[in-house]
Order: structure tokens, then sequence, then C-alpha cells
């Protein structure tokens, strides 16, 4: 169950993050992505073609890594991007949120609620055409990711992309529950 109030404080946080990479950056970005771990605070990340082919040669990625090299948001150049700048709206608002919550609630109810927020956040984008319309969407694949994997990738993927062969390419890499 989302939270109207963070859904759309994530929402524009990650439209405010993806316009000024484009902006920023003029690369082929075929990914966006959506982080969620232990910190409690969501942060963005993605990939364009040109960095992820850098990022090959500069870390010297083995063939057998390329796969998954591709879609790790954590070995992205653009991890976490200005996030200072975008996400301080919604690293405030969960502050407050945080400091009506015990522990207990907070790791369990509360961490569900965000999960849910930021997909609902990024679904409305999507609705939206946010990412692009026929072809141009897809070619991008946009996602919610928990960290550690919590094995509802693929589910969260299928729910927030049309299909694509880019979509198929990056449920391979997707981790099961049983993983």
């Amino acid at each position: 169950m989302y939270s109207e109030e963070m859904t759309e404080v994530f929402k524009e946080a990650f439209r405010k993050s993806v316009e000024a990479l484009k902006e920023d950056r003029k690369e082929d970005f075929y990914f966006y992505v959506f982080i969620f771990d232990e910190g409690l605070r969501p942060y963005f990340s993605a990939w364009s073609k040109e960095a992820y082919e850098k990022s090959l040669v500069e870390d010297e990625v083995a063939e057998k890594d390329k796969a998954w090299w591709k879609w790790d948001f954590a070995d992205s150049p653009y991890c976490a991007y200005r996030h200072e700048e975008f996400f301080a709206g919604s690293d405030k608002l969960l502050a407050e949120r945080e400091s009506e919550m015990d522990e207990e609630y907070l790791y369990d109810h509360e961490w569900y609620t965000r999960m849910d927020s930021m997909t609902e956040a990024l679904k409305r984008l999507e609705e939206e055409g946010f990412f692009g319309i026929g072809e141009d969407r897809e070619s991008v694949v946009i996602n919610v990711e928990q960290a550690p994997p919590d094995g509802k990738e693929r589910e969260r993927a299928a729910h927030l992309n049309p299909p694509s062969d880019l979509l198929d390419e990056y449920m391979e890499i997707c981790e099961d529950t049983e993983d």
C-alpha cells in the first residue's frame, strides 16, 4: 500500500533526476532504476549505452560478467546522481515520518509502504509517457530494486514496462526469491 504524499515526492525527485541527467549527459539511456536499501532512503541510478561501454573497458569487466554489469545500479557512474539536490525533499519527508515510528514498524510496514510508493511513482511517470512511447519506450527499462534483492524485481519490472527484447534481457539477470 503506497502513500500518496510519498509517491508524489518520489515522482518529482525521480523526474528531476532523469531530466537533469539527460540534459547533463547527451547519451542514449536504456535503464532508470529506483533503489531502496537499509539506509531507508530511495535513490536513483541509470545506465546509458555510452557509460556501459566505457565502464567495460575502464573496469576490465570479464566477458562472463557483461550481461550482469549492464544492469548493475551500483556500478553505474550515475548511481545517486545529484541526490542531495533532487532528493532533499523526500529525505526530509522520510525523516519526519521516521520520527514517529519505532524500529519494528519502520522496518516492517513502513519499508513496504516506501517500496510501494516508489513503484507507484514510476508507474505514474510511465502513464504520462515520461519514458517514451512506442518503439522509444521499448528501448528503456525502468524498475524499483531493493538491495539486497528481494526476488521481486521481475514482478515489478513486468508491471512497469511494456514487453520488449530489452526487458527480456533485463529479466534474465533478476534474482528469484529462491536465489
